[in-house]
């Protein structure tokens, strides 16, 4: 899966590096690896909170969420609605994927000679090996 997006948010409790909304599906960035090996439950109740808050994301449906988890960048939380409702009870489908590779677009690789470099169909890919908050803002992931 590929995602661009330059919508930012930064919170106390879990630090968001981008949330991007997509038909209906949110895809929260999280860059936070205290919460690597949380409780998940907390977690996800921090996001909804803050997606709530934040966002104007109206918390009633059904939702499947996917979490990508990378040791050096974080959490990827795709939230995607399953159904909708009418009862006051959510009902959270959650799938955990850890040790996922996240790679990112970049037009000079040689900014990132210290990461594993991938040139693939007239891209460069970073992976990168330590925490760089200009590349996680300004850049495509890919992951999954």
């Amino acid at each position: 899966m590929k995602i661009n997006s330059s919508l930012f948010s930064y919170n106390i409790l879990v630090v968001y590096v981008k949330v991007k909304k997509d038909l209906n599906t949110i895809i929260v960035f999280i860059y936070d690896k205290k919460y690597l090996n949380k409780n998940i439950n907390e977690m996800i109740k921090y996001v909804f909170n803050d997606l709530n808050k934040y966002y104007d994301f109206i918390i009633n449906n059904s939702y499947n969420l996917i979490m990508y988890k990378n040791k050096y960048y974080g959490i990827i939380l795709e939230i995607t609605e399953a159904k909708k409702i009418t009862e006051e009870i959510i009902n959270i489908n959650l799938k955990i994927l850890n040790d996922v590779l996240f790679l990112y677009v970049v037009d000079d690789p040689l900014d990132y000679f210290n990461n594993e470099i991938y040139y693939y169909k007239d891209n460069y890919y970073i992976n990168l090996k330590e925490f760089n908050i200009s590349i996680l803002e300004n850049s495509d992931v890919i992951y999954g």
